[in-house]
């Protein structure tokens, strides 16, 4: 059997799950590299470490840290990388010429990617192919102050990892805006920042918690998909985590499955992506709202599921193994604490969630028993306990 490394970017939530979902697999520990140590991998028992300070920004040091991880594992045949960011991503296939080894890489080819990237590069893709998403525009700073919508408006960056560089007082990932005289009032803030950048205004989609769905999925080399999907039931509210998920379960519609292979299959799109659905309490149709060029944030729902995206990918790319699996298995995925979810949580939500086979499978990718030093229980406990308190403000 060949010998292969993992090597995992960056040391948040998605980095964790995606540690966690290969050391169930395969039993081994995955080098894991960052800029630091975040909460996820505090005392953690199930990677190997490297970090320095400036590997997330700093080309070089990137560099010399990802060869530094080769050099250290030459009796390895294969080594294959998970990102948990674009901006992971982008420092990778901008420097992957300089590293001293070769990667599988699971996901898109650099021209695909940084095509992707931008959001009016995916929309225009989605109207070619005739997928439904809502009506948007492209503004820029020159001309923002011309938008024309009916009703209300979400408005988004286009490029996300240039505006988050940008500090400035009425700063959200996204802003719901009720009609053409907000949404100026803050595009206006957003270019007085300093920001250059194109932002993305469309028709606000309707819908309360359970209206937004996830998709993650892997298409192999050989163009076999596995899929699994999600209902997101709770969501962040806080500026900056907008949509951000704290609860998801288990879902089954068919045409999320068919729609993400439209999507993947036009593309000429090989690896791991996520693609978010909205359906409209106003019209009840579905809407794609984004795609992300990697395993989203709380993709370890798919491995709840039954599809352990992260396996997947390895067999296929390190072992030459084709699979294609769908989901079997009822769960609940949590970003928070069991009990302040359960407190907080909509009532008509909380019904899905106490459906009694998602509350056997209920799981919060962070908390691993076989990962549970007594230390690093204490310090996720705390982070836990003080993120609480932030999102739900008691």
């Amino acid at each position: 059997m060949k010998k292969f490394l993992p090597i995992i970017l960056g040391t948040d939530f998605n980095s964790y799950s995606v540690a966690r979902a290969i050391y169930e697999s395969f039993g081994i520990k995955s080098a894991v590299c960052g800029a630091g140590v975040l909460i996820p991998f505090y005392k953690s028992e199930i990677a190997i470490l490297y970090t320095e300070k400036g590997f997330s920004s700093n080309d070089e040091v990137f560099v010399r840290k990802l060869n530094e991880v080769y050099e250290n594992n030459s009796d390895i045949d294969e080594f294959i990388v998970f990102v948990p960011t674009e901006e992971y991503e982008n420092i990778l296939l901008r420097n992957y010429d300089k590293l001293k080894f070769d990667l599988k890489i699971p996901y898109p080819k650099k021209e695909l990617a940084n095509k992707l990237m931008i959001k009016e590069n995916f929309y225009n893709i989605l109207e070619e192919i005739g997928v439904r998403y809502p009506k948007s525009q492209i503004v820029n700073i020159n001309n923002y102050n011309d938008i024309n919508f009916d009703g209300e408006i979400f408005i988004k960056a286009s490029d996300y990892e240039d505006f988050n560089s940008y500090d400035f007082e009425y700063k959200k990932k996204g802003y719901h805006c009720k009609d053409n005289n907000e949404a100026i009032f803050y595009l206006q803030k957003i270019y007085e920042s300093g920001f250059k950048g194109d932002m993305v205004v469309q028709n606000y989609l309707y819908g309360k918690d359970g209206s937004e769905y996830s998709l993650n999925g892997y298409r192999s080399t050989n163009g076999k998909f596995s899929m699994s999907q999600a209902r997101n039931i709770f969501s962040d509210k806080r500026d900056m985590w907008v949509g951000n998920h704290i609860v998801q379960c288990d879902s089954d519609i068919k045409e999320f499955y068919d729609i993400a292979k439209k999507i993947i299959t036009n593309l000429g799109y090989y690896g791991l992506f996520n693609i978010d659905f909205k359906i409209d309490s106003k019209d009840n149709k579905i809407y794609v709202l984004e795609l992300n060029i990697r395993q989203g944030r709380t993709f370890y729902y798919s491995v709840l599921s039954g599809v352990n995206l992260i396996e997947i990918a390895i067999r296929d790319l390190i072992f030459n193994e084709e699979m294609e699996v769908y989901p079997t298995k009822k769960y609940n995925l949590i970003t928070q604490g069991f009990n302040a979810v359960k407190k907080n949580m909509n009532d008509d939500m909380l019904i899905e969630f106490n459906d009694e086979s998602r509350l056997n499978n209920t799981q919060n990718p962070i908390i691993y028993k076989k990962d549970n030093s007594i230390v690093r229980k204490i310090k996720l406990n705390n982070y836990l306990d003080r993120t609480d308190k932030e999102i739900f403000g008691k």
